[in-house]
């Protein structure tokens, strides 16, 4: 009897694992995502020998980097000492959340504190308490693996649904790219109305113009305001992207951004968002019919290395996923 209890007791542990946490205000004020006893530090460098990586709140640091921008400040790799960031700016940098409306605060993610922690040598973790609008606690970890890799773990919780008022929630992430040869980001898909799947060379030729990529199922059916103002969002391009990945070039290497699960995803880009020599390479995901207090998650892989040539990237993708 004693063994079938412990059994039916790890069983249960392993069944509540499988499903999203409920989530919700703790009265004493401790907010679910954040981490205990570890101290909150501006800036934390990481390497694993191949790749060497900067992380930063989103206050100001050094003398070019600017407050307001969060996530990776600098990425360089043995084969590569520039860093691919535009240095006043960062990449994957949480911009936005938006729900469909007009934004009152466009860049909300940038004016509210961020937390950053070091979890070990090779993997951080950046935090932000439920921003003053939208409500949206999060928590973002960095972990530098083998050899060309970062890989990425990002949570959230919607503690107030009043700020997303038409169903569905969305985060946007923006990565500056410093003066690349090549502003193009590039995908294996289609152009709408085809059945011959490609890789496709997308650009944007101006700011908010096409400039965003949804997945072989079209567009969901979400709700932009005719004034929204986080125009790279709600801009759409002739292209439906087949598989969650996209890369662009610098100099030598490739830079690429693989997800799971792909629901939800999309690319975005523009071609002077870091200024006019400098592109922005980005993404959102999108989460319709959001529970409050629910957690919700996606996983991303950065590769970063020498380029091999496009089926050297896909088999990459291919091999993670």
């Amino acid at each position: 009897m004693r063994y079938l209890t412990v059994i039916l007791y790890l069983g249960i542990i392993f069944l509540s694992s499988c499903h999203p946490r409920k989530q919700g205000h703790d009265p004493t004020g401790q907010l679910s995502l954040r981490p205990d006893n570890l101290e909150a530090q501006k800036v934390i460098r990481l390497s694993n020998g191949v790749i060497n990586a900067v992380f930063i709140d989103n206050t100001a640091f050094g003398e070019e980097h600017r407050a307001g921008y969060n996530g990776i400040a600098e990425l360089t790799h043995t084969s590569q000492d520039s860093s691919i960031f535009v240095p006043y700016y960062a990449g994957f940098n949480l911009e936005h959340i938006f729900g469909g409306d007009s934004l009152a605060e466009l860049f909300e993610p940038r004016k509210h504190p961020m937390e950053l922690f070091k979890i070990s040598d090779h993997e951080v973790m950046l935090y932000q308490p439920p921003t003053p609008l939208s409500g949206v606690e999060s928590q973002t970890v960095f972990k530098l693996t083998d050899s060309h890799y970062m890989d990425v773990v990002f949570r959230f919780i919607i503690h107030d649904g009043r700020f997303f008022k038409h169903g569905y929630a969305g985060l946007f992430w923006a990565s500056y790219i410093h003066e690349p040869g090549d502003k193009k980001i590039y995908f294996r898909g289609r152009e709408e109305g085809s059945e011959s799947t490609g890789w496709i060379s997308a650009y944007s030729t101006k700011h908010g113009t096409k400039s965003t990529h949804v997945g072989k199922k079209g567009k969901d059916p979400i709700y932009f305001a005719p004034n929204f103002n986080a125009t790279l969002a709600s801009h759409f391009s002739d292209y439906r992207y087949e598989q969650p990945f996209y890369y662009g070039r610098f100099h030598n290497m490739v830079l690429a951004y693989m997800f799971r699960p792909e629901k939800g995803i999309r690319f975005s880009q523009s071609p002077t968002g870091g200024g006019e020599l400098n592109p922005a390479w980005d993404f959102q995901f999108i989460v319709p019919d959001f529970e409050v207090g629910q957690e919700y998650s996606f996983q991303a892989r950065i590769l970063y290395k020498e380029f091999a040539g496009e089926k050297d990237v896909l088999d990459e993708f291919e091999d993670w996923n």
